[in-house]
């Protein structure tokens, strides 16, 4: 499934698999560089715009009722 990621300035429409962790997902993507590393004291907040709600970002895309052309704001909490 397509999907939108957005951290600060920055949009990146990714093809992930439903069963995939969010946490994991945002990982690959900052160790390719699409993304800012974020500090390791904080919390990664994901928000999904559809939802309009936090989502736990342990969760596979599947158990968080993230589907097809969902957007998530990925931000930081210190």
């Amino acid at each position: 499934m397509t999907l939108t990621i957005m951290e600060n300035e920055k949009k990146l429409d990714v093809i992930v698999k439903p069963e995939q962790r969010i946490r994991e997902v945002y990982r690959i993507l900052v160790e390719n560089g699409r993304f800012a590393p974020p500090a390791s004291s904080m919390q990664l907040q994901v928000y999904s715009m559809r939802q309009q709600r936090y989502i736990n970002p342990m969760l596979t895309f599947r158990q968080g009722n993230i589907y097809e052309g969902d957007v998530l704001r990925i931000n930081e909490k210190g």
